[in-house]
Order: C-alpha cells, then structure tokens, then sequence
C-alpha cells in the first residue's frame, strides 16, 4: 500500500484497534483523472470526518494504484456500525458524485468521474478468527 504510515493494531482512533473490527470494508475506485481527484478533495475530507464520528468507527487506510485509482479500507466494530456509516448523508452525496457527477439535491455533475470500482465487505469467520466475506465470490470488477 503507498503512502502507508503503518497499520495501528492496537489503538485505532477510538481507543480500539483493527483487531477489534468485526466487519472490514475493502474498496477502490478509478477515476477519471487528476482534475476528478482535484473535485473529489472537498468531499472526501467532509466524509471522513462524517465516518470519523459514526460510533464503531475503529479505523481507515487510503491506499493507490497506478494510473488514478484510490482506495479505502475500513474497519469498524461491525456490519451495523459500518452500514450505518454507509447511509450517511456524506457518503451517499460521495457516491452520488463519483457515478454521475451529481450531488445529494440532485444536481447535475459534469458527467461520470469514475470509469471503475469494486467493494467487498469482510466479517470473522467462527474458525481461527480470520476474515471472510458474507458475499461470496468476488465479482468481476465493473
């Protein structure tokens, strides 16, 4: 992962670490460019402060891949807390933005600043503790 400052496993921003996490999320999106990345700033700051105080918020790691494509991977304390993260206002005008361009009152974008992404969401399995996910297979990237 570039840019990676270290995994904290042990104290994580709310005094938990990512041992702690009971649902992982694991996902990337390219985008269209240096100017999408430019546009995307304001609002990824104002949702990761949003996510930052959704109670289960345990920790996040950004990571890249060449030529534009960045990715998230957060741990939260569960499946609830983290969908509960995902119905945010701050996420779903994000999400909004990258598909279409639009934001939150539906207002036009100026098109599409993503041409790609997956997610997947992990949990611990009952044996040995290590993660698996509820979905299944993975699926073809879109």
């Amino acid at each position: 992962m570039s840019g990676d400052q270290g995994l904290d496993v042990s104290g994580g921003s709310h005094g938990q670490g990512v041992l702690a996490a009971g649902s992982v999320f694991v996902g990337a999106t390219r985008y269209t460019g240096p100017l999408a990345w430019l546009r995307l700033t304001r609002r990824w700051n104002a949702m990761v402060r949003q996510m930052k105080r959704v109670p289960g918020y345990l920790h996040h790691q950004v990571y890249y891949e060449r030529p534009f494509t960045l990715g998230t991977v957060g741990y939260f304390r569960s499946r609830d807390d983290m969908m509960r993260f995902a119905r945010t206002g701050g996420h779903r005008e994000l999400m909004l933005w990258v598909v279409d361009g639009a934001d939150s009152a539906g207002r036009e974008g100026r098109g599409r600043n993503a041409s790609g992404g997956y997610i997947r969401l992990y949990e611990p399995r009952d044996d040995a503790g290590s993660m698996d996910s509820p979905e299944g297979e993975p699926d073809a990237d879109d």
